[in-house]
């Protein structure tokens, strides 16, 4: 057996980088219908199970990843970076530590939250944008929350009425914006665009900085510094619109 064989040689991905532009991690729960089924999670959507997320997202700043936001909607989570030089830009560290964070950290929030040990995991992509198609991407995946807010109405509309789960997926494939409000409208009576906003919209987190007084006892005068908090803005605007591009842009610095 010939043992002196250097395995690094064969780690052909490990040299894999993420060119020097912003990118998005974009990790989603794996299985996730079927892992919160038995939870008690109210649907189609439940204020506890987005604070989860969010909660489970939050440490990615803690940790000194240092993105400069985040933007969750259902069980997905789109972790930007613009300037941050993470792992040396090696993608497989950055498609493994970060979703295996997010992982544990949910793991932890149901615990708490329910009382009950899950198996969750996460899986992650990098999505390289480029400083002018941020807010375009943004605006993408908020088009998709407002159709998963959609469907996911629409869908347990259905099943309240009887229908069983293929026969409702079967029954809206296909459907328009306007129709699935429509249907759920008739089959619920929920107005869709008067549901929260977070369910329509997503929710948004960075962080802002702020002044706050102190003493320096050495000086001995009182100081201002500035200090940075994370923020959660459960009513984001549309990034579509002037305003949404207006506060990416601030946010992020570009």
């Amino acid at each position: 057996m010939v043992w002196n064989v250097d395995f690094k040689e064969y780690e052909v991905f490990s040299r894999v980088k993420v060119p020097p532009l912003p990118f998005f991690v974009r990790v989603d729960g794996r299985g996730f219908r079927k892992l919160l089924s038995g939870l008690g999670f109210k649907k189609p959507f439940d204020e506890g199970f987005a604070k989860a997320m969010v909660e489970s997202v939050k440490p990615l700043f803690e940790e000194g990843f240092n993105p400069s936001l985040i933007y969750v909607f259902s069980d997905e989570a789109n972790i930007l970076f613009v300037r941050e030089e993470i792992f040396e830009r090696r993608l497989e560290k950055i498609v493994s530590v970060i979703p295996s964070l997010v992982s544990s950290s949910f793991t932890l929030n149901v615990l708490r939250l329910k009382g009950r040990q899950v198996r969750a995991s996460f899986d992650a992509r990098v999505v390289i944008v480029g400083k002018e198609r941020i807010v375009d991407y943004l605006a993408w995946r908020q088009n998709e929350a407002w159709r998963n807010c959609l469907n996911s109405y629409a869908y347990y509309a259905l099943i309240s009425k009887g229908l069983k789960p293929r026969e409702a997926s079967k029954l809206l494939k296909g459907l328009k914006a306007d129709q699935l409000q429509e249907l759920i409208f008739r089959e619920a009576g929920v107005n869709v665009a008067k549901v929260p906003s977070w369910q329509r919209k997503g929710i948004l987190i960075y962080k802002r900085s702020y002044l706050k007084e102190g003493y320096d006892p050495i000086k001995g005068e009182r100081v201002v510094a500035v200090r940075r908090e994370v923020v959660e803005d459960w009513d984001p605007p549309l990034f579509q619109e002037e305003e949404g591009k207006r506060m990416v842009y601030e946010i992020a610095a570009i």
